[in-house]
């Protein structure tokens, strides 16, 4: 009887674990993280709701330049700048990229390297014309 309950006991707790270690091996979930953007002056946090993944804007440097008046209010911090991303296969992620100094948003491709970094692409129609920058994972 002692057999048998414990037997019991064991199945039910590997059962919670084993389905636990499941959920972080979906290899879609490897684009989780905070990302530093190409110029170096914004992080963006990737996060997941359901199946969608979604970033928002977590960390803004921002810099006064007296030529060019395109800087980043701090108002927009917090804002979700990746929308309704689905993982594709192939280390890719296909959504929609909203740019905040043209206040557009376009159909968009994030894409993880072999070394590591992730290419995101931005454009409107085809991906053809369109424009990429590459991200770097901060942790």
């Amino acid at each position: 009887m002692k057999k048998y309950l414990s037997l019991l006991l064991l199945i039910i707790l590997y059962i919670p674990l084993k389905a636990q270690n499941l959920s972080y091996n979906n290899p879609g979930d490897t684009i989780l993280g905070v990302w530093q953007t190409a110029d170096q002056k914004a992080q963006i946090t990737i996060t997941k709701k359901d199946s969608l993944y979604f970033g928002k804007l977590s960390n803004a440097t921002l810099s006064i330049d007296k030529k060019v008046n395109l800087h980043l209010p701090t108002s927009l911090l917090g804002i979700y700048i990746l929308q309704d991303f689905k993982f594709s296969g192939d280390n890719r992620w296909d959504g929609m990229i909203f740019d905040p100094k043209s206040k557009k948003t376009y159909k968009c491709y994030l894409k993880i390297e072999d070394d590591g970094t992730m290419k995101v692409r931005g454009y409107k129609g085809i991906s053809l014309f369109g424009k990429s920058q590459y991200w770097t994972r901060v942790r």
